[in-house]
């Protein structure tokens, strides 16, 4: 496993599909601004309805670098006239975006209070706000899951490796439910740069989150497109339970993504072919045996060596497409307290 990056984000203000998402961003921009908004506070509201409705004034201070006061009264007053925003309380003041017209203007449903789990999918949504906002010159950024869709669709990957989640009352599938933002590269340096947002107690929600990505991270590597995740979160002390548990998934991901690999090599071993075999070879098939070893394994080989059952999971160098990086957001989220009462 790659050694973990570290960033720490503080408030500070191409050709190919990336420049029609950035083109799509701006049109949607422009819709908003029509409903009565200065371009900035537009561009500002497009973007904290598609990462998930939620906001404090010091995200717009520090996107539209304008100091505490005027600029950020005017939006919220323009945006309470025009049925756009509701305060939710708490200290500093949180806000939640509202009203069917902004929601039409940018082109995304509304993506709801976040009640059940409210405290931590609020604070997953300013987390990412954040994010956007130090990242937003740097790139293409892809916000809404219509991007997200699009883009990946463009690289020939099919939408079964896409993460998901049915809504049941459709019964219709979501890609790309969790509303973070991925960047991605021109075609001139191939990555994709995934987003992880922590505000919980466990290891839970970024196991789901790693394991919902998996299969597209695999088909990126299988086009030789690199795959980064930046994980978000408030405090240092967090880090130790989202670097053990990357490392878990990866360590698992390893053994699966190469079992066709240690099948491939165990076949020759059995067969005696030792001059197909260079001395690296033997020492990977040594170091696969132990990865590999157990009898729901030597049913696996038997069945791919007899009756051409693939193995596992096909693609032995994807871990080693995966990277890890940790960003600290050194801001204040107690607002999301709010959105629990």
């Amino acid at each position: 496993m790659s050694g973990a990056a570290e960033v720490s984000v503080k408030a500070a203000g191409s050709a190919g599909p990336g420049a029609e998402i950035a083109a799509d961003f701006f049109e949607r921009a422009e819709r908003v601004e029509a409903l009565g908004y200065r371009s900035v506070e537009a561009e500002f509201l497009t973007a904290v309805a598609l990462l998930g409705g939620f906001f404090v004034r010091r995200q717009f201070r520090t996107f539209s670098a304008k100091g505490k006061g005027g600029a950020e009264i005017r939006l919220v007053r323009r945006a309470a006239t025009s049925g756009h925003v509701k305060a939710n309380g708490g200290k500093p003041l949180l806000y939640r975006l509202c009203g069917a017209s902004l929601f039409q203007a940018v082109g995304c449903e509304d993506p709801g209070s976040g009640t059940g789990r409210a405290r931590r999918t609020v604070k997953q949504r300013l987390l990412a706000l954040d994010y956007w906002i130090a990242c937003s010159g740097e790139g293409q950024l892809l916000l809404s899951a219509a991007d997200k869709t699009a883009y990946f669709a463009s690289l020939g990957i099919a939408e079964d490796c896409f993460p998901a989640a049915v809504r049941t009352r459709r019964n219709v599938r979501r890609f790309f439910p969790e509303s973070f933002p991925i960047r991605v590269a021109d075609q001139r340096h191939a990555w994709v740069r995934f987003t992880y947002a922590h505000a919980g107690s466990s290891e839970r929600g970024i196991n789901r989150h790693l394991e919902s990505h998996e299969r597209l991270a695999m088909a990126l590597a299988e086009r030789g497109i690199a795959c980064e995740w930046v994980v978000l979160a408030d405090g240092q002390s967090q880090f130790a339970r989202l670097r053990h548990a990357w490392g878990r998934w990866l360590s698992r991901a390893e053994r699966d993504w190469s079992e066709g690999e240690y099948f491939e090599l165990r076949r020759l071993v059995d067969k005696r072919r030792w001059k197909d075999l260079s001395r690296e070879s033997v020492e990977r098939y040594a170091f696969l045996s132990t990865q590999h070893g157990g009898a729901a394994a030597d049913r696996r080989y038997r069945d791919w060596a007899c009756n051409g059952a693939p193995a596992r999971k096909p693609g032995g160098d994807f871990p080693e497409s995966c990277r890890y990086c940790e960003a600290l957001m050194e801001f204040d989220y107690s607002a999301a307290d709010a959105a629990c009462r």
